[in-house]
């Protein structure tokens, strides 16, 4: 297994923030499918998919990061539709330092580091 992989997941998932923040002043989704589900983004296809060895899969970092992953991409999509319906404020408030976004997005960020240097 490649740590790349999970490097560019960190890149990947840091943007979010940037894209989340852009929604909220926009009122505009960059895709269709937006950030609600944890299998569209490319992390979430190499992660889902066949790539990553069994060894990996049966890890307790890996279940941490697929748990997680969930979450950040729940949380993201709350954020999108509370901006979306008109809530900017709200979706504001998700995204500050101690905001379910922040909090949730920095969990995932420390346990994807935590595998890559466990590999």
């Amino acid at each position: 297994m490649d740590k790349q992989e999970i490097n560019n997941a960190i890149s990947e998932h840091a943007l979010y923030k940037y894209r989340l923040n852009e929604l909220i002043v926009t009122g505009k989704l960059e895709s269709p499918k937006g950030p609600c589900t944890e299998h569209d983004c490319a992390f979430g296809k190499w992660f889902y998919g066949g790539e990553i060895p069994s060894r990996h899969r049966s890890s307790a970092y890996y279940h941490r990061v697929k748990d997680l992953h969930a979450e950040f991409h729940k949380v993201a999509c709350n954020v999108a539709h509370m901006a979306l319906d008109g809530d900017r404020d709200g979706a504001r408030r998700m995204m500050e330092l101690e905001g379910d976004f922040n909090l949730v997005s920095n969990q995932m960020m420390e346990a994807l580091i935590k595998w890559r240097d466990n590999i």
